[in-house]
């Protein structure tokens, strides 16, 4: 049902969009199906986006900048592309198509929409699990992200253990973890980063994972005490 109901906004997003093209002297069929073309860069988006971390560095400026300017590089190209086959050549692409203003702002009120829509079916029908795939031993693993109890970082190699018990080994550094799993886990020691939905229990220098201790150190024990602050067990 609520992958119904996404595709079903979406259906509803491209329509919209081709009631705005249908005046740019295009025919119905012509501009839903340059309507479409918004739908891969919305989907670059929603991937994309989530992943930033939101901090005031110049690097990060500087990154968010060129993504930016990647989702309407590859905007434009989608639209040319289909312009040029739909037209056969015969007419010019409109000014306002090639304005980079108006295609930021769609881009823009598109994806507002669309995570709004996200938002309140995650309410209603709840957030479908996350999983993820990484290489242990030269083998392809892929796992539920809520199957993840706790990830341990031991020199050279990375110890992802699971709620069955079972860990797997690899290369993969607990940083790049913590960026990967992102909402649900929470870093409390340089080589530890938890399942908060796993935490039975919180001491001033722990955290209980059932029957499992994992240390807080000092450099995390601000950040751990202001997550419980206003998170229940």
């Amino acid at each position: 049902m609520k992958y119904l109901i996404t595709i079903g906004c979406w259906m509803v997003e491209v329509i919209l969009i081709a009631t705005i093209l249908i005046s740019m002297d295009y025919t119905w069929w012509q501009a839903l199906m340059l309507a479409t073309m918004f739908l891969p860069v919305l989907l670059a988006m929603k991937y994309f986006l989530p992943q930033v971390k939101w901090k005031r560095t110049r690097k990060l400026i500087t990154g968010i900048v060129c993504l930016f300017l990647s989702f309407l590089l590859l905007e434009y190209l989608l639209l040319i592309c289909c312009h040029t086959w739909i037209k056969s050549y015969t007419n010019e692409m409109p000014s306002v198509l090639l304005n980079p203003v108006f295609l930021t702002l769609l881009l823009a009120m598109l994806f507002v929409a669309d995570t709004a829509v996200g938002k309140q079916l995650d309410k209603r029908f709840g957030k479908m699990p996350k999983s993820i795939t990484f290489i242990s031993d030269r083998k392809n693993v892929s796992l539920p992200t809520e199957q993840i109890l706790y990830v341990e970082s031991n020199d050279a190699e990375t110890w992802v253990h699971t709620l069955d018990g079972e860990r797997y080994r690899n290369k993969t550094n607990i940083s790049q973890w913590e960026q990967i799993l992102e909402d649900g886990f929470l870093r409390t020691h340089r080589s530890f980063l938890v399942n908060t939905k796993q935490i039975t229990q919180v001491n001033s220098d722990s955290v209980m994972l059932g029957e499992v201790t994992i240390p807080v150190s000092r450099k995390y024990k601000e950040m751990v005490a202001t997550y419980f602050a206003t998170t229940t067990l």
